[in-house]
């Protein structure tokens, strides 16, 4: 019936105009893998420029058998055609039909070796592709693993399921407009998606030519759109089988995430860049046409017609006092996707500017709402040179990140707006040294705590600040504490992260952050406490703390030694980093 289904489909894509060894419209018939000898020829479709899809010579090797997995085999083939003699198998290529007399084999899936120059590739069975089309239909809301519940902790990022994958997949080229490949790696990195299907590229962009799904055929170009507008982030490979509306695509993973939600769109191959080491399809993208529902080990499946929900984003920029136009588009929300995107996304608003120098700061002010949760506040402002830049974005994006990695509940993103500025001149200072006018007050008493502060290779700013010990403060030591925003955060997370009970809990933390061009100044005592669902809870009785966290309970909360008397703050003109303590002794 698959077949009937599909033959009728074809019959009407008839006007269109396809190499003469295409398989026939009347019937779309397998070609089984049991069935494949050493010297079949046959016929690779795929796209090498515009929207032609034109046929590759093709010769059969032989089967590697379970070079996938067990009772997955890869057919070992060799590209024998003059057009792809200086590129071999290209990177953009995955999923390209194979066919031998009329029936389909499988899918272009991997370059067998780096710097491959006699053409050897691999094509996973159309057989084992197949299984992905049989895939009950996605689970919504899944709720997070009771295991993963337990043992979540503050942590660094987390690697991303494709660091788990092959890497010898033909990739799948990842374009971000505007962004330099380098910079888009080192994000793919930081998410462990190095050695994965995906691949950074110079980015295309978006097109009209591209027309609806309905003129969609195997060899086409199919892109996982991941965000769209005014910033395009999408990765491009080959359309292997259609059947009605349902298709199969890419002969391998993209990030191996199971069961997804992609935008899914039509593309155009701008050209194919030859490289003996790292040829690629660099494309433009059409308008989203369906959703890709699989990302599988032998393919990605999907359904044309069918939409995903996408969440908004809205930027403003303004760059050395000048307004730039507002961005505006819809992206992916997905616990491991949405991050990178924005991180992507920030990194071409800030590295696309023509005037965006080596040097820079860079602020941001903005929010993110969700569906199901309290908003997420995303402020501060970096600054460094343009080697810091991966690294500055990463710190924005952070709070999102912790968010995502959080057991309890799976943020759904509904609007992403922000705020951005960026200047050419970099602003960083350290707390140099810090003194007080009296190491012996009394309480009560106004102390003068004088702070120097030193600019990278600039200027060393001298700060008095006027700080009032309160009366209760007396008989006892007292440090003051002398300490930037990003200092006090840092603390913050590490002490109150783990005893948060909810992802509400968590926003509530997080949005507590302290701007890092403030410098903050707190008179700082030892006193017993604890810290419980992410608050502070400082100098509690004995009975009080046996309350809270009883021996018997599983319950989580830390002991807390400081309490902060008094705290003032001061601006800075730039990023603030260190840390200083002055001892006094109050009497």
């Amino acid at each position: 019936m698959r077949y009937r289904l599909l033959a009728a489909f074809l019959l009407c894509l008839g006007a269109f105009s396809l190499p003469t060894e295409m398989p026939a419209a009347t019937q779309e018939p397998i070609f089984p893998k049991s069935q494949l000898r050493p010297g079949m020829h046959g016929l690779t479709y795929t796209v090498l420029q515009g929207s032609k899809i034109e046929p590759l010579q093709t010769e059969i090797l032989g089967i590697a058998k379970d070079y996938v997995g067990p009772g997955l085999d890869l057919i070992i083939a060799k590209l024998i055609d003059a057009k792809t003699v200086t590129t071999g198998a290209v990177h953009g290529m995955s999923g390209s039909p194979l066919y031998i007399d009329g029936k389909l084999v499988g899918a272009l899936s991997r370059r067998i070796a780096s710097f491959e120059k006699d053409g050897h590739c691999g094509f996973t069975p159309i057989e084992d592709m197949l299984r992905v089309e049989r895939e009950p239909a996605p689970e919504l809301g899944r709720p997070f693993p009771t295991q993963l519940r337990e043992t979540w902790h503050l942590a660094g990022r987390l690697p991303l399921r494709g660091a788990m994958l092959r890497a010898d997949y033909l990739s799948i080229p990842l374009s971000v407009g505007g962004l330099n490949p380098q910079a888009a790696a080192r994000f793919l990195e930081a998410l462990g998606l190095r050695g994965s299907p995906v691949m950074a590229v110079p980015g295309g962009g978006t097109t009209a030519m591209v027309g609806d799904g309905s003129a969609l055929e195997p060899g086409a170009p199919l892109a996982a759109v991941m965000m769209t507008g005014d910033i395009n982030i999408s990765g491009t490979g080959t359309l292997t089988w259609r059947n009605g509306n349902r298709v199969l695509a890419f002969g391998h993973p993209m990030f191996g995430f199971g069961k997804s939600d992609l935008p899914m769109a039509a593309a155009e191959v701008v050209t194919t860049v030859p490289s003996y080491e790292m040829p690629y399809k660099l494309t433009n993208v059409g308008k989203v046409i369906g959703t890709i529902l699989e990302d599988r080990l032998s393919a990605i499946g999907g359904e044309v017609g069918q939409m995903p929900k996408l969440a908004s984003y809205r930027i403003e920029r303004l760059h050395r006092g000048r307004t730039l136009p507002t961005l505006r588009g819809e992206f992916v929300s997905h616990p491991l996707l949405t991050p990178l995107l924005v991180d992507l996304a920030i990194g071409q608003i800030f590295s696309a500017t023509d005037s965006f120098g080596r040097s820079f700061t860079l602020s941001i002010d903005g929010v993110v709402h969700f569906r199901n949760l309290p908003p997420l506040h995303l402020r501060g402002i970096y600054s460094g040179e343009d080697g810091d830049l991966v690294a500055a974005i990463s710190e924005m994006v952070q709070p999102l990140q912790m968010l995502f990695q959080q057991p309890w509940k799976e943020p759904l993103v509904e609007s992403l707006e922000l705020k951005t500025e960026s200047a050419e001149e970099e602003e960083n200072w350290i707390i140099e040294q810090a003194s007080v006018d009296n190491p012996r007050c009394r309480p009560g008493s106004t102390i003068s705590v004088e702070v120097v502060l030193q600019e990278r290779h600039g200027r060393r700013l001298r700060r008095r600040i006027p700080l009032v010990l309160p009366a209760g403060l007396h008989d006892q030591p007292v440090a003051i504490r002398i300490a930037s925003g990003r200092s006090l955060d840092t603390r913050a997370l590490l002490r109150k992260a783990p005893s948060a009970e909810s992802a509400e809990d968590l926003i509530a933390l997080l949005n507590e952050q302290h701007p890092n061009d403030m410098l903050y100044v707190q008179a700082v005592t030892e006193s017993s406490g604890l810290v419980s669902e992410a608050t502070d809870l400082p100098a509690l009785p004995p009975t009080v703390r046996s309350t809270l966290s009883p021996p018997t309970s599983s319950k989580k909360s830390d002991p807390w030694n400081d309490l902060i008397w008094t705290e003032v703050s001061l601006s800075v003109p730039g990023v603030i980093n260190g840390e200083q303590l002055v001892r006094i002794d109050v009497r």
